[in-house]
């Protein structure tokens, strides 16, 4: 039961944390226009690796969905 419980609530935080990345860095190259200055690679950096670590984050929540689905209970992410 309560290794249930740490997998559900692993999965609701890997939810959580990279839909947040994801939108952060929507929300950030939406306001890329609006650079006028000097640092525009490295706000072009961070608008990337935020994406990019949004997406690996929620590709993990899905592979643990996926292995519950297919009822590969002694297997899995965690």
């Amino acid at each position: 039961m309560f290794k249930t419980a740490l997998r559900v609530a692993t999965l609701v935080l890997c939810g959580i944390i990279g839909l947040w990345a994801v939108g952060h860095g929507f929300a950030l190259a939406a306001r890329v226009s609006a650079l006028t200055h000097e640092d525009v690679l490295q706000y072009l950096l961070e608008i990337s690796v935020s994406i990019a670590g949004g997406i690996c984050v929620l590709s993990v929540a899905v592979e643990q969905l996926n292995c519950w689905r297919t009822h590969h209970k002694d297997g899995g992410l965690i």
